[in-house]
């Protein structure tokens, strides 16, 4: 539908609204629309969800009262939703999208002033995908964001509370909801996120709630790491349970040198997050059990006896950020000292105790002792971890469906197999993936048990509420713990399907980490499912002989410190005839004023059984049709042929970037008649950028030069720096061109020889990264090749 549908309910609507709002005064200014992106640096990247499932269209204002009101465009063609923004923190609709996988629909929010008319809009991606469990993870993810940011306490800042009837621990529930937003990648400072608020706003709240502790020796060893005789501790009856999630809040922002905005103006306001959390992480070596037999437990209070390994994993879980990821120092000694504890505590029978050895809850006090193995050095051939994981893994029913404590249980034995040395650990004794085993890892048990809104049922245990379960578990299904968003695998495979013997080309470059700070730097492919990889970098071919499908395994490692990795699985089904093609857009297109006529190119689209048709006079099978959505209003209507000149219709849309599909039909129709098939159809989306002159993107190569040549045609320019360069060749002024050769060489020259005398042909040179990714075209050049 496209947004006459949006002015059509508009002026239906300002009437009645104009009667409600008549004594509101006019705002003076259009209101400032924002819809919630799936990846915050990369705002065009579609939201999941699978054909027919009901989903939610988040959207926020800087207005919100009687006289403005809200209308929701689906994109699809459905009725448009509206209201009055009675919250502008949430303007939401429920949509279910149907369609073809590879569909992206374009919804659009508009918030309108009915006094002034002055009005406000913004868009909101979303994609249809096949439904498996690692885009059920992604849906509900995006869910249970948005429930976290709708129930965000905002009268004094920004903060989240667990609800219940024993106490409200803001600092905990706070601090993991901040770090559930900053594991997908929300961060502060980005600008149009509304997430970003939230983060900001949390940090803001945590900073302002520490309280400053003098500190003297503990027990006869140093606990000021950085000698500043401050340790910092998050102000409530039990801090030892708050502390630690705020230490990996912040730790989560990936930014140690920012500094805090709020707090005491002498120990926190002003100081950097690193010094805030090596303070925090002094106070409890500070605050460690100083009795006599135990050491180095924490329960309640900080010097507190009676320690117990629910609290002393909050502890162990922040200083275990702090260490590896903000460069802090924990002394050795206070870790050696919790190692006694442990000792202490643990059951040779595969547990550790709560108080004692003894076995109450195991299924939570025992990944709280791993944890804190991991905090002190010890690693999955420690025969306390081998047991406890054993014990986990032999009773692995019982622990995910225990009613009691299970998010508590649930979460921390996901820290420990996430912080476990040297690596993390993915697989239980036996080969069983914990978190993605499609019957009953956790990622299927909290993706199967999320309620509508978001949230998840509470779990009958006293210390729990719905905000902290819902961070705890977007946790969970987070592939982070500590790290500021990260890297996120995305395979292509082309064609697919595919026939039998088929090379198909493998395209890794859609990859991205979450972090705009980091980069995906490694790509690696596991062809034939064994567990070896065997391909490396961004590209890779690859053929099977026979029908079926044939998983092929991706990994991506970005270039943070130290390093974190992402794999996907991306299905190749091989089949016999007829096949849908698969579409290609090309791009991202950087469009720049200077290099117009601007084209799209959909020719590298195949169709996998070209040339094929059932026994008889029939036509071969080909692609017949491409035709291109611009718009997004659904409809493939806005321009046609595999490279249509798009000048005219981005000029008019302006500099912005633009989320746009190709549909490719072909003639299965006509070439299989028996089939009872229609024409089948691929789609696929890209991103086209309108820049501004100035953009440094459009600073390419200006001195390309041909000269012509009996039968070839020299080409030569002069080195940018760029990774390499791709050449495009036309017969037609301005283009469109086609790709013909690619080149690293820094002598920067090229030989065509593919030419015919006597006809000219025009050239273009595009520099092109690590990835392909095209960023920019250089000036034409043109030669005519005569012979002599």
């Amino acid at each position: 539908m496209k947004n006459r549908n949006v002015e059509k309910w508009i002026r239906h609507s300002t009437f009645l609204l104009s009667l409600l709002a008549f004594s509101l005064p006019a705002v003076g200014a259009p209101p400032v629309v924002r819809t919630v992106p799936w990846v915050p640096t990369q705002p065009l990247i579609p939201h999941d969800t699978w054909t027919g499932k009901l989903v939610t269209l988040k959207g926020t204002s800087n207005v919100q009262g009687a006289a403005y009101q809200y209308f929701w465009d689906f994109g699809d063609g459905s009725a448009v939703a509206t209201g009055a923004v009675s919250n502008q923190y949430a303007i939401e609709a429920k949509h279910a999208y149907t369609g073809a996988v590879g569909l992206v629909y374009t919804a659009t929010l508009t918030v309108k002033n009915t006094t002034t008319g002055e009005q406000g809009a913004a868009q909101y991606y979303v994609k249809i995908e096949d439904k498996t469990l690692p885009v059920e993870v992604n849906f509900a993810i995006d869910e249970a964001l948005w429930y976290l940011w709708k129930s965000a306490g905002r009268s004094s800042g920004q903060y989240w509370w667990n609800n219940i009837s024993y106490g409200n621990h803001y600092g905990n529930t706070t601090g993991s909801a901040v770090q559930a937003f900053e594991s997908q990648g929300h961060l502060e400072n980005q600008p149009g996120n509304p997430y970003s608020e939230a983060v900001t706003g949390g940090i803001d709240y945590l900073t302002a709630n520490l309280y400053r502790q003098a500190m003297s020796l503990q027990v006869g060893e140093n606990p000021d790491s950085n000698s500043n005789g401050s340790g910092l501790s998050w102000n409530s009856g039990t801090p030892i349970y708050e502390t630690g999630a705020v230490i990996d809040a912040l730790v989560a922002t990936g930014t140690p040198a920012a500094t805090a905005r709020t707090g005491d103006v002498t120990y926190v306001k002003g100081k950097t997050y690193q010094t805030i959390v090596q303070d925090m992480v002094d106070m409890y070596a500070w605050g460690q059990s100083d009795s006599s037999w135990p050491l180095g437990g924490w329960r309640y209070s900080w010097n507190g006896n009676d320690s117990d390994n629910s609290a002393c994993q909050w502890a162990a879980i922040g200083m275990i950020a702090a260490e590896r990821h903000f460069g802090c120092t924990v002394p050795s000694w206070v870790k050696a000292r919790n190692l006694q504890y442990l000792n202490y505590s643990f059951n040779g029978g595969g547990y550790f105790g709560y108080q004692s050895s003894s076995p109450n809850r195991w299924y939570a006090t025992g990944p709280c002792g791993m944890v804190q193995l991991s905090f002190d050095g010890m690693d999955v051939t420690d025969l306390k971890w081998v047991s406890c994981v054993q014990t986990l893994a032999t009773n692995w029913n019982t622990f995910t469906t225990v009613g009691d404590a299970r998010y508590y249980a649930w979460y921390s034995f996901a820290k420990a197999m996430r912080v476990a040395l040297p690596n993390p650990v993915v697989t239980l004794p036996g080969g069983k993936d914990w978190y993605g085993d499609n019957v009953n890892g956790l990622a299927r048990l909290l993706v199967n048990s999320q309620q509508a809104d978001g949230s998840w049922p509470y779990d009958d245990w006293p210390y729990i509420g719905y905000q902290t379960a819902a961070a705890w578990n977007l946790i969970i299904l987070s592939p982070t713990l500590f790290k500021a968003g990260s890297p996120v695998a995305v395979a292509k495979a082309n064609p697919n399907p595919a026939i039998a013997g088929q090379t198909i080309q493998l395209d890794g470059t859609d990859s991205y980490q979450q972090d705009s700070a980091k980069l995906i730097d490694s790509w690696e492919w596991d062809l034939n499912n064994d567990g070896t990889y065997d391909v490396f970098g961004p590209f890779a071919t690859v053929a099977f002989p026979t029908v079926g499908s044939y998983p092929v395994k991706l990994r991506v490692t970005d270039n943070a410190s130290p390093e974190a990795s992402a794999v996907t699985t991306l299905t190749i089904v091989v089949n016999i005839p007829p096949l849908a093609p698969t579409a290609v857009a090309g791009g991202p297109y950087n469009l720049c004023p200077g290099a117009t006529p601007w084209f799209l190119n959909g020719t590298g689209s195949i169709n996998p059984d070209e040339g094929e048709h059932e026994p008889g006079s029939f036509p071969g099978d080909s692609i017949k049709t491409y035709a291109w959505d611009l718009d997004g209003d659904g409809q493939f209507d806005d321009a046609v042929g595999a490279q249509p000149d798009v000048t005219a219709f981005f000029l008019a849309k302006g500099v912005g970037n633009y989320l746009i599909q190709l549909k490719v039909t072909d003639n299965t129709a006509a070439s299989f008649p028996s089939s009872g098939l229609g024409d089948l159809s691929g789609t696929a989306s890209t991103v086209v950028n309108v820049l501004v002159p100035s953009d440094p993107v459009c600073s390419c190569v200006s001195d390309l030069a041909a000269r012509a040549k009996p039968g070839k045609v020299q080409l030569t320019w002069t080195h940018t720096g760029a990774h390499h360069y791709n050449v495009y060749r036309g017969t037609i002024s301005g283009g469109p061109y086609i790709k013909i050769a690619s080149t690293t060489s820094t002598y920067c020259t090229y030989l065509d020889h593919a030419v015919v005398n006597g006809k000219t042909y025009y050239y273009v040179v595009r520099e092109a990264n690590l990835i392909d990714v095209e960023e920019c075209q250089s000036n034409q050049a043109s030669a005519r090749p005569m012979i002599r």
